[in-house]
């Protein structure tokens, strides 16, 4: 069958299968959860609420820092709630739910010496077992200056420094355009060509809810074009209890070092109909020292602002808007030849949500989506920016970049039987990149020309679109669940003629030689899937089994970069796009198994990819520089097809020694190698791993935690494309919190106390030393939060 064909006919049942805005009236369960002992709340409790009735999935969310908790969207009828807690008896209530109505719940939890919970619930529901999450809870004590380096606290996910910010996030040896970033289910992407403002860089820590990576092809549902994705959902609108009019919290901290401060704060609000949320943070920062006082660029300023509302159609119908501005200024990355002088960002977005527990029609969600960021970076501070430290003459060179992204989705849930959820739906994206670099050569302190020189393209108009359709089965197969997963997208690429230089449309040339009209527009039409088995062992074991196929297509950089350094190499050099760069595709199998006792868990798993297609570098003698710098000794280069080949695995354990008392160990291996190049891929990370102790009574009014971390040396490197090894290391962290009474709490602590001095093996190299951007020296850290 024609493959177009094939297309229409899924896009016919997947919107044939969206109702209508037809609701029936849904209520809610709200509550608050309190130590038995001493009456205070206890945030970050599991709370789960089960139908007793036509075996609807079960939803679940956790506590506020007043202990407050909220689950809307539930079909009339009779539901368990049931509230679990590490070092608290477990509790439940049985409660009746009715039309427009919300019922509230309170409970009292009595200490109890236990080990682990055996249920671990996240408000929205993991992919598969391939994947992780970060909580609220986990992101608050993490103190983290940068969506990114809360990725490092993952087991097989980590980032590229570059600079203070902006870490870059890497899953599994998959890294740049290979791994989707979703915030609020917006496909999100970065303005700077070189990544200087990863995807997660325009989202402030602290507005952050929670964040969840599938670590492979299982994240067919949330987008297309990746082959895997990381999702960050932003503070949950509705997660105040009905009537609290205003509520919120205000945060200060300081971490010495990298001189970094910051005020963060939240207001909240909800009546019967209407809710909103307003959040908003000021973070700065500067240079910092290494463990052996060496001294590293690190200046940044970040303000951000975001706001959302929420208005319930009915009780099982709302509508949200949103939307938020960050900038940011002045921020040094020693790991680029250029410095970012601003970054400006603005987001909006409107939302339809329908839920009704009962039924054929689960639940209809809607969204439209657009953002544009503006970046502009020079050299102003770098070694070539004056003569005295640079053996050329003087230059003035910057780059002038934005993106501006539409999108929009549209998914439902049906159950069609007891035992069968399905879900389908369509997504899609369009994103304009433009970016241009103008430079000038200085002699005796003054410009040789005027102005700039004519300005070259590195992204000469380019449009990037997406339009796809999935589907998704979830269903019992006696023991065993099976979820399989099948999504098609059409994808768009072009860029503007008339804007790129004769040296890039010789590269975009087709074999005879001719230029057509079509030289740098591409289509394509692609096809990924993914099935998860899950199977009980017994009680406590769980063995999980999956694998699918995902295709990515190339970048803007890969196919339309006109001498631009790569995210793909670490020479400093410059690279060419190649506009018929044929889509990368990932087969992957998964291999999962975990258990949960009373007092222990333990989960591992291991992976096994091939990538076809898999997008590389090649020398390119035939293509002129386009900047003629000293540091350029090698190159330019051009992007070309290959393969590559990884596997690895991890896993982690814990178990609680005593009452209050947890201690959890963790590691990851990864090993990749590039096919095309007979060498090792670029930035596999070093086999690592961490072990850690907690200690936490049970009344929750304080905790001490400390980590003790190691990564081996990492020889296995691609020496084509710059890559040099690095140097194990073990550092050592310890923090704690203090509940002080009447919603204060401080937290505190030291990372890296032993002051190691260190390279984590993915950072970005300086291009004018050749050597990584080490880590940060000994910090000492302190916070002070007020909740109300």
């Amino acid at each position: 069958m024609d493959r177009y064909v094939v297309f229409a006919c899924i896009s016919f049942v997947a919107f044939a299968l969206i109702p209508a805005a037809a609701a029936q009236p849904s209520g809610a369960v709200t509550g608050r959860v309190t130590n038995g002992e001493t009456g205070r709340p206890l945030p970050s409790v599991n709370v789960i609420v089960e139908s007793t009735g036509d075996g609807a999935q079960p939803r679940g969310t956790s506590t506020g820092p007043q202990g407050r908790f909220a689950v809307d969207g539930l079909a009339p009828g009779r539901y368990v709630v049931r509230a679990r807690f590490v070092g608290f008896a477990s509790r439940s209530r049985k409660v009746e739910v009715s039309a427009a109505e919300s019922v509230g719940v309170r409970f009292a939890l009595a200490p109890r010496t236990v080990g682990l919970d055996a249920v671990e619930v996240t408000a929205a529901p993991t992919v598969s077992e391939t994947a992780e999450q970060l909580r609220k809870a986990d992101i608050q004590e993490a103190n983290p200056r940068d969506g990114g380096e809360l990725l490092r606290t993952m087991s097989g996910v980590s980032a590229v420094r570059r600079g203070p910010v902006g870490l870059d996030p890497v899953v599994r040896g998959l890294r740049s355009g290979q791994v989707g970033v979703y915030v609020d289910g917006m496909r999100t992407f970065p303005a700077g060509p070189a990544r200087m403002d990863s995807p997660l860089s325009h989202t402030g820590p602290s507005t952050m809810q929670s964040i969840e990576v599938a670590k492979g092809p299982y994240a067919l549902t949330w987008g297309g074009g990746q082959l895997s994705a990381i999702r960050v959902e932003t503070n949950d609108l509705f997660n105040v209890a009905r009537g609290e009019r205003l509520s919120g919290q205000l945060q200060t901290g300081y971490d010495s070092n990298f001189g970094s401060y910051d005020v963060t704060g939240t207001v909240s609000g909800r009546s019967d109909a209407f809710a909103y949320r307003v959040d908003g943070a000021y973070r700065t920062g500067n240079d910092y020292e290494t463990g052996d006082g060496t001294s590293v660029p690190a200046d940044f300023l970040n303000r951000e602002l975001r706001a959302k509302v929420g208005y319930k159609l009915g009780d099982n119908q709302r509508l949200t808007a949103g939307g938020g501005y960050q900038r940011q200024d002045d921020v040094d990355y020693p790991g680029r030849l250029l410095n970012a002088q601003f970054f400006k960002t603005g987001r909006a977005r409107l939302g339809y949500e329908y839920a009704s527990g009962t039924g054929l029609v689960r639940s209809v969600e809607a969204k439209a989506y657009g953002y544009q960021t503006l970046h502009t970076m020079n050299n102003e501070g770098k070694v070539t920016y004056a003569s005295e430290n640079f053996p050329g003459p003087p230059l003035r060179v910057a780059v002038n970049a934005d993106i501006t992204t539409l999108g929009g989705r549209v998914v439902t849930q049906l159950a069609p039987s007891q035992d069968l959820r399905l879900k389908v739906g369509a997504d899609g994206y369009r994103a304009h990149r433009d970016a241009e670099r103008p430079f000038q050569v200085v002699k005796n302190g003054e410009p040789t020309t005027p102005g700039f020189y004519e300005s070259k393209q590195i992204w000469p108009g380019v449009v990037t679109a997406d339009a796809g359709v999935f589907a998704q089965a979830t269903r019992l197969l006696g023991p065993v669940e099976a979820t399989g997963t099948v999504r098609a997208d059409m994808v768009w690429a072009g860029a503007d003629e008339e804007q790129v230089t004769d040296v890039y449309l010789d590269i975009a040339k087709p074999g005879n030689g001719a230029l057509d009209a079509d030289a740098l527009d591409r289509r394509e039409f692609n096809v990924s899937g993914a099935l998860m088995l899950t199977a009980p062992l017994s009680e406590a074991w769980t063995l999980s089994a999956g694998g699918g196929t995902a295709v990515r297509s190339a970048s803007a950089l890969e196919r339309y970069a006109d001498r631009f350094p790569s995210n793909k190499a670490q020479t400093s050099a410059e690279f060419i796009g190649n506009p018929r760069l044929d889509p990368e595709r990932s087969w992957q199998a998964d291999l999962e198994l975990e258990a949960r006792y009373d007092r222990v868990s333990f989960a591992a798993g291991g992976f096994a990819r091939r990538i076809s297609n898999y997008i590389t570098l090649q020398d390119a003698p035939d293509v002129e520089p386009m900047l003629p710098l000293p540091i350029f000794a090698e190159g330019p280069f051009r992007y070309a097809n290959g393969t590559a080949t990884f596997y690895g695995g991890e896993m982690s354990a814990s178990v609680a020694v005593l009452r209050s008392l947890t201690a959890s160990v963790s590691g990851s291996y990864l090993w990749g190698k590039n096919l095309e190049t007979d060498q090792p891929a670029l930035g596999v990370a070093p086999l690592s791993g961490d072990i850690g102790v907690r200690y936490e009574p049970p009344q929750g009014r304080f905790y001490i935690e400390g980590t003790l971390g190691g990564v081996t040396e990492q020889d296995r490197v691609a020496s084509i494309l710059g890559e040099t090894p690095t140097e194990g290391y073990v550092t050592l962290d310890l923090r704690g919190g203090l509940a002080v009474g009447r919603g204060i709490s401080v937290e505190g602590g030291v990372t890296n106390l032993t002051d190691a001095d260190y390279v984590n093996h993915l950072n970005a190299k300086n291009p004018y030393s050749g050597t990584p951007i080490p880590e940060t020296g000994r910090i000492f850290f302190a916070g002070v939060n007020y909740a109300f």
